[in-house]
């Protein structure tokens, strides 16, 4: 852990020179009904995501709907000038132009702020659909009809499958005993692939099952510690709670944490719980490293 003292040292001086960090994002998955999703507007989320993929927390069409009108009803006013975009008009094309000229770092890092500048935009937090070994065709209708803000790929799809979606795509990576982030981001590995996905997801892989994520079952944090060392912006999900939010974020440095069964107490959404991860999450002593804009 590092001291605080320390942190808030150097958060001053940031401040002093105006840089101040961001804080980290929070992101709410598995959230099926439309209370549960105004909780997280409350606790002032940054993403909701919802699951279209074989899950005890598969959400209907209907009810995702209703949850993306409800969050859209309690947006906060924006300045007038800011342009809320809406799914249909959101494209791969938004991840930066001279993405070649780039090094992964500053590349991964500008995907990272835009997606924070539709959040600030939009004055709502994001509405993110997680999919599964889906077709393109199935994930792109879905982003549109709900609307979608975001698309979450949680299988084995490649990287390239993100090109043919219509909203910016977190992908995940699963973490094991056999994963290397060295292995990943090198070269010959597909996360730090460009005009791809904006956001990197890590979480835990569970061996004997093909449903992966909110299981419950975190992962060596100092594994993600490596890829924050590369100042790559990622997301960080697996056994997360509100009592261990700080010090995983303390360890592995993230851009942003995901959470989903814990915020739950007998298999539904807590609102207590929610706010307290958001609010954990966000402490200033949980402030990555310098992901700015």
């Amino acid at each position: 852990m590092h001291d605080s003292n320390n942190n808030s040292d150097t958060n001053s001086e940031q401040e002093k020179e105006g840089h101040r960090p961001q804080p980290v994002v929070a992101k709410v998955c598995g959230v099926g009904t439309v209370e549960a999703a105004k909780a997280a507007v409350l606790a002032d989320a940054d993403i909701i995501g919802m699951i279209f993929a074989p899950s005890p927390r598969l959400i209907d069409m209907e009810t995702a709907k209703a949850i993306a009108q409800t969050v859209e009803s309690k947006k906060k006013a924006t300045d007038a000038s800011s342009t809320v975009v809406e799914a249909s008009e959101q494209t791969p094309l938004a991840l930066p132009v001279d993405a070649d000229d780039l090094d992964a770092a500053e590349y991964f890092t500008e995907c990272a702020n835009r997606v924070l500048q539709r959040r600030r935009a939009a004055g709502r937090p994001l509405l993110a659909g997680v999919f599964q070994n889906q077709t393109a065709e199935h994930i792109a209708q879905v982003a549109r009809e709900v609307p979608l803000d975001l698309v979450q790929l949680h299988g084995t799809e490649a990287p390239e499958m993100a090109r043919l979606i219509p909203v910016p795509v977190i992908k995940v990576f699963h973490v094991d005993g056999s994963f290397s982030v060295d292995a990943s981001a090198g070269a010959g590995g597909d996360m730090l692939k460009r005009r791809c996905h904006s956001l990197i997801l890590l979480d835990t892989k569970v061996a004997g099952t093909a449903q992966q994520g909110g299981r419950g079952v975190s992962f060596d944090w100092n594994i993600a510690r490596k890829l924050a060392d590369r100042g790559i912006p990622f997301l960080m999900a697996g056994g997360l709670t509100p009592e261990n939010v700080v010090h995983a974020v303390d360890v592995g440095r993230p851009w942003g944490v995901d959470v989903s069964s814990g915020i739950e107490t007998s298999r539904a959404k807590d609102p207590a719980k929610i706010r307290a991860f958001v609010e954990n999450a966000k402490r200033p002593a949980a402030t990555p490293p310098c992901f700015q804009e």
